[in-house]
Order: C-alpha cells, then structure tokens, then sequence
C-alpha cells in the first residue's frame, strides 16, 4: 500500500496483528452456545482454561461470557476472543461477517480457497468491524475434533509467536509442520491475497 491510501482501518502500531495481540485492550471471551452438547462443551472448556492460565501466569482477570450474553449487553473499548465456529457461536455473525477468513462445519474457507475435513483448526486475528483500534481473536475447528487440536497450542505463552493465522489438521500431531496447511499475516489492508501466506 502508498502511504497516502494508508488509513485507520488498516495495520498500524496500535494494532497490527499477531494472535497475541489479541489479548490487550480489556480483552472479553466469549464461547459458543450454539453447538451440540460436545462443542459446546469444549468452548467452555476451552475459555476458562485460558482464562485461568491468563490469571497464573500474569494475574489478570478476563471476562467469560456466552454468544447470547454478548447479543444482549453492550461493550466498547474491548477486544475479543471467540470459541467456536459460525455455526456453534452466534456472535461470529456480528463479529466477523466481513471476515475472509470463515469456519463452518466440515469447512474453513480463507479468502478463495477451500478447505474440508472435520478436523480442521484454525486460529486467527480479525480487526473489528467499525473500529480502528480493536481486534476479534478466533481459536475455532471445523468438528469437534479440530476444536480440541487447538488445546495444547501455546498462543497465551511467552516466547511461542504466532502469526495472524495458522490452519492445521490432525496431521499436526504426528507429523508435526507436515500437518499445518496455512500459516502467515494478513497484509497491510487486512486481506489474504496482499498477505505473505504460506499454502499446503
């Protein structure tokens, strides 16, 4: 991008990515209740153990709350961390509808390209629609299965980078990089195609 078609929109210091990133700005996590039972199950899981390992390592307290909380209140001056996909958290439709990055069941889609499977996981950054500041953190899976790959991926530890977004499947486990089929940054303009991606 020129600098003169640069604007607050785009990545800039205060926010520039990252997943990391993520967690500043009074961050607010929110689980899917839209799911079958297992998801949302795991969503729930999932956010208070990342909340409580927020609380011992830096002894901060994070807000957890449902998709249906979120529909009702009122926030501002917040980041966010959804857990769940499109279809499991409600919230993502408000969210991230304008997202290229999209997760469904049996499907991850990021800008043109497809994806399938059921154990699909994908974590990833979004800037928030209508706000030059904030961000929408994803830690998502296309089943169940992909859901739980992304519990023991270490986004919250120091010293573990991740970048705005990383796609993997059960492959990972075993198999280590061979499983990761995209991993890299969005570009300046938050799009996938002017980002630096590598592809499987």
């Amino acid at each position: 991008l020129d600098k003169e078609s640069i604007s607050g929109k785009d990545k800039h210091p205060a926010r520039y990515g990252t997943l990391k990133s993520a967690i500043n700005n009074n961050v607010v996590f929110i689980y899917g209740t839209k799911g079958n039972s297992e998801e949302n199950a795991w969503a729930f899981q999932k956010a208070r153990y990342d909340a409580e390992q927020f609380w011992y390592q830096g002894n901060g307290s994070i807000q957890i709350i449902t998709d249906l909380q979120f529909e009702k209140e009122s926030y501002s001056n917040n980041n966010f961390v959804l857990y769940g996909n499109a279809e499991t958290n409600s919230a993502w439709n408000k969210l991230l509808s304008n997202s290229p990055v999209q997760v469904t069941r049996g499907k991850v889609k990021i800008g043109i390209r497809e994806f399938s499977g059921k154990d699909l996981a994908c974590l990833f950054v979004r800037p928030l629609k209508n706000s030059d500041r904030y961000s929408v953190g994803v830690v998502s899976g296309s089943g169940i299965v992909g859901m739980k790959l992304t519990d023991r991926r270490l986004y919250l530890q120091p010293g573990y980078p991740f970048p705005d977004l990383m796609l993997f499947n059960s492959e990972f486990t075993s198999k280590g990089i061979e499983g990761v089929l995209s991993a890299g940054y969005f570009g300046l303009n938050w799009s996938v195609d002017k980002g630096e991606f590598v592809w499987k």
